[in-house]
Formats: C-alpha cells, structure tokens, sequence
C-alpha cells in the first residue's frame, strides 16, 4: 500500500540514523531529497510544527543511493558524493558535497563497515570516512574494468564480510549478462583478491551465523562454511613480482616455506623474462624443509594449492637465489 502523501517515482530510499525515511530522485527529480517528519511517514509538507523538509542538491549527476554511517548518511550519484547531517530545526538537515568524480557505478554497489563507507565508481574505489572522500589504491582496478560488461553494470552489487574484513563487489564480465566475478578488498591488510562465482545478492552475518548470498539459479549459498566449493582446486596465486627493477635475472635453488603449511600445500612457480615473453611453469613443488627448485627469470609469479582439503594459510616463503643469466 502506498504511504500516505509520500512523493512518488522516487529513484531509492533510506532510513537515516535520525530515523526519517528519505526518499532520493523525491518525485522523479533525479536531484532531490525529500524527507518525512521524524518517525511519521505520513508527514511529509514543512511546517515550523514539524521536521519533514526537501532540499536539491547542486550535482549535475542524479542519485544513487543512501546509505548510514557514523552520525551522518551519505548519498552517492552517478558524480560525486554529499553527506546529510542533522542540525535540528529550523533547517533539519544540512547538506555538503564531500567528493567530486566518484560516482558509484550502481545502486547497490556501496557498503558501510566500521571504517566508513566503501562503493565501486566507473574506473576505481572509494571511501568516506569523514571529512572528504578517498580513492583507494587498487593493483587490479585495470583487470576488474578492463573486463566488465559496461551494459550490465546496473546489477553489481556489494557486500561486507565483517568476520574478515573483507569487501566483496560482484560484477559481470566480459559478455555475461549475470554476475560471474568478484573482486574483494581487505580494508585491515589493505590487499585485493579477484576471481569468479556467480553471486546477484547477498548478506553479511547478523541474523544468520554465516553470509547468505543468491546465485542466478535462484538457490540461496551459506557462504563461510566448509573448505571447498563444489570439489573445486584452492589455490592463491600473486601477482607478477619483478626482481630489482626488472634488469636483473634470478636463478633460484631453493625454497624455504612457511612452517605451518608444511603438508598442507604445493607451489608452482611461473617466470618470465620480459613482460610479453611466453609464461613458463615449473613445479608443483611439495613442500619440505627445505626443497629444492629449479628455475630462472625476471618475473615471477608463485601459486599455491592445497594438497589436502584442510583449513591452511601461507605465511612468508623465502627463495634462495643468485643472480642467473639467460644460459
């Protein structure tokens, strides 16, 4: 049922901290907020007797979506970024552009943790965390939308994995007209993952233990639990790691690893001599103390599998190497 004198056509709503509903694209107007009296959604016309009130913001773009954070909400367009804080009567609410060129890429592509408000734009990612708003360093932004389908980008969605600290955007790549990759952020550690799964929507734990999120196939995943999906490999790869500047060639010897994934991983190593040279793999490598490898370049990249279905980690491996040439 419709709510009594409510604008209509709105674009998104919110419900601020404050606990008024705002309506975002108010009437159809792509820039205007428009909110009720405090906790009456049926009130919706300023009068010096209550605190439903509207405001245009000053944006060439149109908006987005609201979303809480600490003691404001933060609306986001497809252009830039403003804050709503409550300042009482007479004026409610007020209004301050926070960030220019960092639109959000789609409707639900923003997540509020503890650390501010992180969103997916057109070519990076952003955070508010008070005051203004930050781009967030990203080694893989160039993969990620390099290889998005820029028809679908409506339907990315983002979602926080709190119990590790980890933001996770699902997008559609390449051709895919349904969400088939994910990149995902560490905000503590301050690192990126990417991959692919089909995910539409999801939750974080709360009501549930673990997240809940939605596949095309319209089956509900219990996300966080167990140790594999569907009898796929595990494997963590790095990116490509240039010695010295890369003008130098390493031939490396041995391995030293981790001493708690003894047993529980092997490694491949890939090298290169020359950015667009042929990839080559040596390996896998079982892990011992230490082992012996055999293998030369200027790049490498190493990955690890799990040998055995069993919760492991890698901490830091060491190579023995000595300066190598090309023979």
């Amino acid at each position: 049922v419709a709510i009594t004198n409510a604008p209509t056509s709105n674009k998104s709503l919110v419900v601020t901290g404050e606990r008024f509903l705002f309506a975002l694209g108010a009437g159809g107007n792509p820039r205007k907020v428009q909110w009720c009296d405090r906790e009456n959604n049926t009130v919706w016309t300023p009068l010096t007797t209550n605190e439903a009130g509207d405001i245009e913001l000053q944006t060439s773009g149109q908006i987005m979506l609201g979303i809480k954070t600490r003691g404001q909400t933060l609306i986001l367009t497809d252009q830039d970024a403003h804050s709503a804080t409550y300042q009482g009567p007479p004026y409610v609410y007020g209004f301050e552009r926070v960030g220019s060129a960092c639109g959000v890429i789609s409707r639900k592509a923003a997540v509020a943790v503890d650390e501010g408000v992180f969103w997916m734009g057109k070519r990076g990612f952003h955070l508010y965390a008070g005051g203004a708003v930050q781009d967030v360093p990203s080694e893989v932004a160039d993969y990620v939308f390099n290889g998005m389908n820029i028809a679908q980008t409506s339907k990315i969605f983002g979602v926080s994995n709190q119990q590790f600290n980890e933001i996770w955007w699902y997008y559609p790549s390449g051709s895919s007209n349904e969400n088939d990759s994910y990149v995902a952020y560490n905000y503590a550690e301050r690192h990126w993952t990417i991959g692919s799964l089909v995910r539409t929507a999801g939750v974080d734990s709360g009501v549930f233990r673990n997240p809940i999120l939605f596949g095309s196939d319209g089956v509900s995943y219990d996300h966080e639990t167990g140790l594999a999906v569907d009898g796929a490999v595990v494997f963590v790869e790095s990116g490509p790691i240039s010695l010295g500047n890369g003008d130098q060639v390493m031939s490396a010897t041995k391995l030293i690893p981790d001493e708690a994934t003894q047993g529980d991983v092997t490694a491949t190593f890939k090298t290169k001599f020359y950015p667009n040279d042929a990839e080559r793999t040596y390996g896998p490598y079982t892990m011992a103390n230490p082992v012996s490898v055999r293998f030369t370049g200027r790049q490498i990249k190493m990955r690890v599998v799990g040998a055995r279905l069993a919760d492991w980690r890698v901490g830091i491996m060491r190579i023995d190497g000595t300066a190598g040439g090309l023979r």
